[in-house]
């Protein structure tokens, strides 16, 4: 009995935490150190979303449009990308938020702070 009030309440807290976070950020970064190349982030918005992904030199590998109404989860598989620095870039209507992303041996590693961050003016 013990045991399933301290696994439960573990559960609860975990739960908790998870649901202030997505309602805290508005774009949350998935696969920090796992042991794969596959990204995953989560964007919560009611809005058109463009996301980029493009090499060191600028160069664009992937771009799609999302309609985002609530929350949306998106993954990439980056097994084919070459070991090196590459950029996930989200632009909505207010800003443009540039994230790097490492990509080495048998993992990708997406950095949780921006790379770079501009906020569009209000016209």
């Amino acid at each position: 009995m013990k045991k399933i009030l301290k696994i439960s309440l573990v559960l609860g807290i975990v739960l908790l935490a998870m649901n202030v976070y997505a309602v805290a950020v508005n774009f949350s970064l998935h696969n920090k150190f796992r042991q794969e190349k596959m990204i995953s982030f989560g964007l919560e918005d009611k809005d058109q979303v463009k996301i980029s992904i493009y090499d060191a030199n600028d160069k664009l590998i992937h771009s799609e449009n999302l309609a985002v109404d609530g929350k949306l989860v998106r993954s990439y598989d980056l097994n084919n990308f070459n070991e090196g620095v590459y950029y996930l870039v989200e632009e909505s209507k207010t800003k443009i938020t540039k994230y790097e992303v490492l990509v080495l041996n048998d993992s990708a590693t997406i950095m949780s702070n921006p790379f770079s961050e501009v906020v569009k003016p209000s016209l």
